[in-house]
This record gives C-alpha cells, structure tokens and sequence, in this order.
C-alpha cells in the first residue's frame, strides 16, 4: 500500500478514536443528571395524578397475569391506590401516559408524558377521564377531529383501571 493511503487511514482513525473518547466522556458526566431529571419529571407526575398519597411503591409487572401490553410501569401508593404508566399509539406512536387510579376505582388523574401527536388534544384529554370507573370510561366522548388519539388515550385509561382491578384481586401489591 501507499503511504498516503496508510497517513489517511491512521489520520481518520485517530478523528474517530478522539471523537468516541469525547462522547465516552461527555455522556458519563450528563448521564447521572439526565437520570435524575427523569426521577424527578415520574415523581411530579405520580404525585399530580395521585394527590395525597405520600409515597410511591414500583410493583413487579410479571407478578400480575393478563396486564394490557401497553403497561410499562405500575406503581402502588400509600392511599391504597395505583398509578400505571403506559405507552400507546394514537395517531402517531410514542404516546405516554399516567393514569392515577384511587383506592374505590376511579380515575384521580391522567397525565400525558410524552407524545408525538399534532394536535395538542392529548395534554388536556386526561381531565376527562378523572372520575371514570372501568364501568364507565367509554362513556367518555373522544374530541371530533383527534378520534385516533383521543379513542387511544381513553383506552389507555381503560387498561390502567383494569389493571388496577388485576392487581387488587390477587390482594394488592405484591
């Protein structure tokens, strides 16, 4: 070979190697703070949509058969109550709701986390849904005009209040 080719080569390998060691480093100081900014964005939220409980208690989601696939987290709180995060699509994927369910069964909050939507339909629709039960969460009207993801958020609603009934006839958290 050329000792050109081999100057070019050792050259651009040494961009790369730099390179990987300054995002090695980079991400190993911003890592911990964007963990702890996550804590910090799930604790407000369990506490906005389950006002008044004191404290949360991650449950085991294998502990608990015939959960909704779309249920990434569940949490149990020291009211008796639960909260169940989920993600979902609606129109478009990546919708990420928590739904607070009170200890009689009824919805105490609904927030969305994060979405992909165009609308903006999916911050406010949780209110709706404060006060349904399992019984009646599809009594709640989707938003003409956002049926997709309104109909995918009620049905996450939906998921979160059967789950709740899951957990609490195999005796609560685990």
């Amino acid at each position: 070979m050329n000792s050109k080719y081999l100057k070019s080569i050792a050259v651009l390998s040494l961009i790369c190697l730099t390179i990987a060691a300054l995002l090695g480093v980079v991400n190993f100081i911003t890592a911990p703070v964007i963990e702890q900014a996550e804590i910090e964005a799930t604790n407000k939220a369990l506490a906005e949509v389950r006002p008044g409980a004191d404290s949360f208690t991650p449950l085991t989601l294998t502990d608990y058969e015939g959960l909704d696939a779309t249920i990434t987290d569940i949490y149990s709180d020291t009211l008796g109550g639960y909260v169940v995060k989920l993600t979902t699509a609606g129109h478009q994927a990546g919708l990420v709701i928590m739904v607070g369910i009170d200890e009689n069964g009824a919805v105490s909050g609904a927030k969305c986390l994060a979405s992909a939507e165009t609308y903006g339909e999916e911050k406010t629709y949780g209110d709706k849904t404060v006060g349904a039960t399992a019984e009646t969460i599809d009594s709640v009207a989707t938003v003409s005009g956002v049926t997709k993801t309104t109909k995918a958020y009620r049905n996450a609603v939906k998921a979160a209040l059967d789950a709740a009934i899951i957990i609490s006839a195999k005796g609560g958290a685990q």
